[in-house]
């Protein structure tokens, strides 16, 4: 029977590894304080997802209003997004065409959207889709002004169809909001300076 030859663990090797471990830790946990997302719930019931995402903008809420209803201009900084236009407007609601192509490792989809937008200004924006390649896609954002900077507090129900019930997850959805939300906060940042 060969010998197996095991290397020997030094209390030197453990405590670096030790050392590594903490220091990952560290970090995560630095990237997760400094994130805009302060939490992402998504359940699945069958086809339909749910997610509930609580994010924090440090600009006031104006900033924060003008980049999410910056409709014709979105494309511009939301990574999955190639087209994004306002294509109608009647009193407080807006239709808005959007085409992009979400990705999450491996897997990608193409996907359109014309939806409605039913804007409360500086208050809620809500998001039905009447045409496009989700089956149902609703969605909330609440605006809520505080002394350092404005909570979004956001809200989807969606059914994918086609492709993106082929590939669509859990996992590839919370990367997706994180992706999104983080690139929207980090535009009202960016307008806020």
């Amino acid at each position: 029977m060969p010998r197996r030859i095991q290397r020997p663990s030094t209390s030197i090797e453990r405590r670096a590894a030790h050392l590594l471990g903490c220091l990952l830790l560290a970090s995560g946990v630095s990237l997760a304080a400094d994130s805009p997302i302060r939490s992402v719930d998504i359940t699945q019931d069958s086809d339909r997802y749910r997610a509930d995402v609580a994010m924090f903008a440090p600009v006031p809420l104006n900033v924060a209003w003008d980049v999410l209803t910056d409709f014709d201009n979105m494309h511009r900084w939301v990574p999955n997004l190639k087209e994004s236009k306002a294509t109608a407007t009647e009193a407080n609601t807006v239709t808005v065409e959007q085409q992009g192509v979400a990705k999450f490792g491996i897997f990608s989809f193409p996907y359109t959207s014309v939806r409605q937008m039913q804007l409360n200004p500086q208050k809620t924006v809500k998001s039905t889709q009447v045409k496009g390649s989700m089956k149902e896609l609703q969605s909330l954002m609440t605006l809520t002004p505080g002394s350092d900077g404005t909570q979004l507090n956001y809200h989807l129900e969606m059914v994918p169809q086609g492709p993106a019930a082929l590939v669509l997850s859990k996992d590839f959805l919370d990367h997706e909001l994180r992706e999104q939300f983080t690139a929207i906060i980090g535009e009202m940042v960016r307008r806020h300076k």
